[in-house]
């Protein structure tokens, strides 16, 4: 007589419902840390966006400053917000020009005489703050601080009209 054994190659229902919530809480994490991931992408992206347009207007802003011979009557020091005006000569065809730098809609711009407005942050960012202050050395030299704030972050810069002294 031949006894049965019995064949355990099955799971029983306890073990599947134990390895499918391990499953899912598995898949669970990897969800979260791929969303998690894609947030820290994101403001990433944005900060660098930020970044950029600031320091593209700041360096345009200190370049103009600096080719300057003059600030005008026009500019608004010590106030927020601020306008520059600089009496320039084009480096091109080395006529006289007036630049005024100032904000307009939450973004920067700058005006050379009566050509169309430039506008030198993105659309993307907001300008709170377009601060200018006059620094006189004497009568040697003229300079102008700007401060500029996007977003919430400030930036800082200090330029000598070169053609002042």
């Amino acid at each position: 007589m031949k006894q049965k054994t019995k064949n355990k190659n099955g799971f029983t229902l306890l073990e599947i419902l134990i390895y499918a919530s391990l499953l899912v809480l598995l898949i669970v994490l990897m969800a979260n840390a791929v969303a998690s991931l894609s947030h820290l992408i994101s403001d990433a992206k944005t900060e660098r966006a930020l970044r950029s347009s600031a320091e593209a207007a700041m360096e345009r802003i200190a370049r103009e400053i600096r080719f300057a011979e003059t600030t005008g009557a026009a500019s608004v020091f010590d106030a927020n917000p601020g306008t520059l005006a600089l009496t320039s000569i084009d480096p091109f065809t080395e006529a006289a020009q007036t630049i005024t730098i100032s904000v307009s809609s939450g973004r920067v711009t700058l005006q050379k005489d009566a050509n169309p407005v430039e506008y030198l942050t993105s659309d993307n960012v907001s300008v709170s703050n377009l601060t200018f202050r006059h620094i006189t050395n004497g009568s040697t030299s003229e300079s102008v601080r700007t401060e500029l704030t996007i977003d919430g972050t400030n930036f800082y810069t200090t330029t000598v009209l070169r053609r002042s002294y």
